[in-house]
């Protein structure tokens, strides 16, 4: 089959990765899989390569994106590597803002850390990270975001009782900061802030492009930022055969189904997947669940994402891609290279 032509004025690429442990396999080969996924990316020209973090989860080995992302820097030489991102409610400030500036002490101007607001996971498990319900609300996360930045510039007024405490690593040596959300309250706080907006699409695509017009209608420059700049994250399961895309995207929407009834399912596999009957209401699901992804044919996929950033105006594209392996996510990335013509920024 022949490839797309690529699209004009291509925006940067970037990849989400959550270190899926594959079908049958190991926590080591989670990770491993994530360090050649990002290598890959690399020489594909991808701008950035980002983990999230998710606890808890049987199927998903990204609980410690700081970890996780020095290992990735190290096995890599040009791509940012990044958070997408560190779960703010389950960590004090300022260990992430040490966590991060140690990261910049060894990677330098690579490292991007990406803040959210929900727990990434349940309840109980939010209160053992942080051992208590305190400051897990949704009222206490902009001040949460104030103290971090705070730990990195040094800017805290006299009046907040962390003032005086100095973040070592981290004072000075600010990683690339974003704000990462799925609502209109995110967008409000990183244009109040002047930070970046990444908004996951991926999962949340239904009000996309309300939250973006939000974000910039209210965007205050920063010293940091002078003008709003956003990304969007979107699911991509690509192939020439129409065939290994349903194969290769079907184990990740099962599994989605079954979280969505409250379980923490195991790695699926392919071919339970492919034997799995799903009903009329479950096949309406994922028929809306992907309706504004990009799973499908090269030609499919170009059309999905142009449509979707002509709609959007996102300034960087993020591949999230639900593929069940390792080389069917390195496929996507190609594909989506190949028919945006893919820019390394």
């Amino acid at each position: 089959m022949t490839t797309p032509s690529p699209a004009p004025a291509p925006v940067p690429l970037n990849v989400l990765d959550l270190a899926n442990r594959p079908y049958g396999g190991t926590n080591a080969d989670a990770v491993a899989g994530s360090v050649r996924l990002a290598q890959a990316a690399e020489e594909l020209g991808y701008q950035r390569f980002w983990v999230a973090e998710h606890h808890g989860m049987p199927a998903i080995a990204s609980s410690a994106p700081a970890v996780l992302i020095a290992g990735i820097a190290a096995a890599t030489s040009r791509i940012r590597v990044g958070s997408g991102g560190v779960m703010l409610p389950n960590h004090a400030p300022l260990v992430v803002a040490e966590q991060f500036g140690t990261l910049r002490a060894l990677y330098g101007d690579r490292i991007d850390l990406g803040i959210g607001r929900a727990p990434g996971t349940d309840g109980a498990t939010a209160m053992a990270l942080r051992r208590s319900t305190e400051g897990l609300g949704v009222d206490d996360f902009p001040q949460q975001l104030l103290d971090l930045i705070g730990f990195f510039t040094g800017g805290m007024s006299d009046a907040n009782p962390l003032h005086s405490i100095i973040a070592v690593p981290g004072l000075g040596d600010a990683p690339q900061i974003w704000l990462l959300g799925s609502s209109g309250f995110s967008a409000q706080v990183a244009a109040a802030l002047g930070l970046p907006f990444a908004f996951a699409h991926h999962f949340a695509g239904d009000h996309t492009e309300e939250a973006l017009d939000l974000y910039r209608s209210r965007f205050e420059p920063s010293e940091s930022l002078r003008e709003p700049h956003t990304m969007i994250a979107v699911n991509v399961v690509s192939d020439d055969d129409p065939e290994v895309v349903r194969a290769l995207s079907l184990p990740g929407q099962l599994s989605f189904l079954r979280m969505r009834m409250g379980a923490k399912p195991q790695p699926v596999s392919v071919e339970e997947a492919l034997a799995y009957e799903f009903s009329p209401l479950e096949e309406e699901f994922i028929a809306a669940r992907n309706a504004r992804q990009a799973v499908g044919t090269p030609q499919e996929v170009k059309t999905r994402l142009e449509a979707l950033l002509a709609s959007t105006g996102a300034d960087e594209l993020t591949i999230a891609s639900g593929a069940a392996t390792v080389d069917g996510r390195i496929r996507s990335l190609e594909i989506v290279r190949d028919v945006l013509g893919g820019s390394a920024g």
